[in-house]
């Protein structure tokens, strides 16, 4: 999933719906280059933002090739440390529950 071509306009319009106190993207965006380490932070990033519920759909319309990376990402943070993080995997929930109808990725 690493390959995936990160879209320079996606990550705008999100950064731009996406409150600043949430908004940690908008710094990769004046970049020119992006090292492995910033995409694996823009990566981490949008899957957080996945699971805020004002944020779901926006992410899942503008990177649906990346919505299994996501929820992928989201899944292994919800048992981290080997306890189960509740609020997490609540939220993974919800987020799944929206994805089913327009994702196909997400029944998998």
């Amino acid at each position: 999933m690493e390959n995936l071509e990160l879209s320079l306009s996606a990550l705008s319009t999100i950064s731009r719906h996406v409150d600043k106190s949430h908004n940690e993207l908008s710094q990769y965006l004046s970049k020119q280059i992006w090292s492995q380490q910033d995409r694996q932070c823009i990566l981490e990033c949008l899957a957080q933002l996945l699971l805020e519920k004002d944020y779901t759909l926006l992410i899942a319309r503008h990177l649906r090739p990346l919505i299994l990376d996501l929820l992928e990402r989201n899944a292994e943070r919800v048992r981290l440390g080997g306890r189960i993080n509740h609020d997490i995997h609540e939220r993974l929930c919800v987020a799944l529950s929206k994805l089913l109808s327009i994702s196909p990725d997400a029944q998998a």
